[in-house]
């Protein structure tokens, strides 16, 4: 037998409050911690959600068309985070820029959790908004019903919202309770545009080096386009389009080589193959951003389209150093 639906939203107020220890630490293990906290509460909250639907829809089972999609329920009560996001969505519980930052922000749970990438630039500045967003979602749930149980046990991180224990079946009592803790979580500031904006400035900074670097110490002095060019080239010389290409100018490639060669020479690649430029106009729009939901989307949406490129010209610039130290260890006789 589950737990009440009291418990259920005691248990969430408890982790809530840990994850506000966690975020007053100021320190990146304790964030880390917090924002796996925060998000553990928005996920089963969101599938709690799922559960309500479905309940609803077999209620009124013979309803047509049914009272909430049978699919987008079905799929958000699986294991996956984005059908539950698409399920708030659809039923008007989650407005379409909290279900994006939602979305956003949970890839973020997931690669420091997972991957172990540990993101100390923006990670604190994360983790509060995550908590922001998840006191929006508990504001908007809205349980079918407000029972408890006697075998309830509401913990003291719980009560501290709570107050006497008769008023825990109020909807009143939770209500206050999320807006006391999104007020505190308030209280421990907000540099989420300015610590994006930082972050993504890095990442812009390091990428526009190493072309450089690439463009002026390669043993043929190269342009910056052609940089970018070159770096292209391998992963897109053997695809069907660049194929279709060559076959289209009646090239027939002797070596895999030659192919890249070619592809590189005569393949009509954009005239400004160097991204800096707009990268650095995508980061002053991020900087005069003032709706925190527009600055995550424009920072995750740069992070991801430009993943490729950047982790292209990181191995050219890197090349280019290995083949450096190599032969300074010919030199040296080693």
């Amino acid at each position: 037998m589950g737990v009440s639906m009291i418990q259920f939203l005691a248990d969430q107020i408890d982790q809530m409050d840990l994850a506000l220890d966690q975020l007053a630490m100021k320190d990146r293990n304790f964030d880390r911690f917090a924002l796996m906290l925060v998000d553990n509460v928005v996920e089963l909250t969101l599938h709690k959600h799922a559960e309500d639907k479905k309940h609803e829809n077999d209620l009124w089972r013979n309803l047509i068309p049914p009272r909430h999609d049978p699919k987008a329920v079905s799929d958000a009560m699986g294991q996956y985070f984005d059908p539950k996001v698409k399920l708030g969505k659809q039923t008007g519980m989650l407005t379409p820029e909290l279900g994006d930052s939602l979305l956003c922000l949970h890839s973020f749970r997931n690669r420091v959790y997972h991957a172990g990438l540990r993101h100390e630039g923006i990670l604190h500045s994360l983790g509060l908004f995550h908590f922001q967003n998840a006191c929006s979602v508990l504001a908007n749930y809205s349980p079918a019903t407000w029972v408890g149980d006697s075998r309830d046990q509401i913990g003291l991180r719980a009560m501290k919202y709570l107050g006497n224990a008769r008023h825990f079946t109020s909807p009143d009592s939770f209500r206050l309770a999320w807006e006391r803790l999104r007020e505190v979580g308030l209280s421990l500031g907000d540099t989420l545009v300015s610590d994006l904006h930082a972050d993504m400035a890095r990442t812009v900074c390091d990428s526009d080096e190493a072309i450089q670097f690439v463009a002026d110490d390669s043993p043929e002095k190269k342009s910056r386009d052609q940089v970018i060019i070159d770096c292209k080239v391998w992963s897109f010389a053997f695809t069907d389009e660049a194929k279709a290409f060559a076959a289209q100018n009646n090239f027939t490639a002797s070596s895999e080589l030659a192919q890249v060669l070619w592809i590189s020479k005569n393949y009509p690649w954009p005239t400004k193959a160097d991204p800096i430029p707009s990268w650095q106009n995508r980061l002053k729009s991020l900087e005069g951003e003032k709706n925190p939901h527009l600055a995550l989307k424009k920072y995750c949406d740069f992070m991801t389209q430009t993943e490729d490129i950047r982790a292209k010209i990181d191995e050219s610039a890197a090349g280019l150093d290995a083949l450096f130290q190599q032969q300074e260890d010919i030199a040296r006789g080693n």
